[in-house]
């Protein structure tokens, strides 16, 4: 009875052991907010059913703000939800980060 040959170091995908290649330091890239912004106007629509008028309460004065914030926070989730405004009756999108409760 043969038993397989088992590393007892682990290794990466290709192999390698994590710490034999050069430890990469650049940071990673600027996220861009207007692309984000774009993608958004694309998939809403969409998803929600929404029109991108409807959609233009989304992109308030904090919405650079925000969108920054989700992109540093790595394994965020920023969520977009229509709200109802009780006193006129009418509605409005905006994003909401996932608080983790």
């Amino acid at each position: 009875m043969s038993t397989a040959n088992v590393s007892p170091t682990p290794t990466t995908s290709n192999g390698a052991l994590p710490h034999d290649g050069p430890v990469d330091t650049t940071p990673p890239p600027a996220f861009d907010v207007s692309l984000f912004r774009s993608y958004l106007l694309s998939l809403l629509p969409l998803v929600l059913g929404a029109s991108p008028e409807e959609l233009a309460s989304l992109f308030d004065d904090e919405f650079e703000e925000r969108v920054i914030r989700f992109a540093a926070d790595s394994g965020g989730v920023m969520y977009v939800v229509k709200v109802t405004e009780e006193s006129e009756g009418e509605y409005a999108y905006c994003s909401r980060p996932h608080s983790g409760e």
